[in-house]
């Protein structure tokens, strides 16, 4: 019965192959997946590339970022802001 099987699945199964799955054809940022990539790092190693920061650098990064994203959010305010006054001049 085994051979009837075997033969059913040689006669569609050629071994011809349609498309190439060893993602080439994929773009740049989804083909790191199917690349031979180390694996993710421990966790002690993780932890040691977070602590190679001292308390004052951190505080200067985050102050920095802040700082970066702070005329946006002051725009938004000031957006906000005027909109509510138009509101309240065009209701009244």
């Amino acid at each position: 019965m085994e051979d009837k099987r075997k033969k059913k699945k040689d006669d569609w199964d050629t071994g011809v192959v349609i498309a190439p799955m060893n993602g080439d054809e994929l773009p740049k940022y989804r083909r790191m997946a199917y690349l031979n990539r180390a694996k993710r790092p421990s966790k002690e190693e993780r932890k040691q590339e977070k602590t190679k920061y001292t308390k004052k650098e951190r505080r200067a990064i985050m102050r920095g970022g802040f700082l970066a994203m702070l005329p946006m959010f002051l725009v938004t305010v000031v957006s906000f802001a005027l909109v509510i006054a138009l509101l309240y001049l065009w209701l009244k």
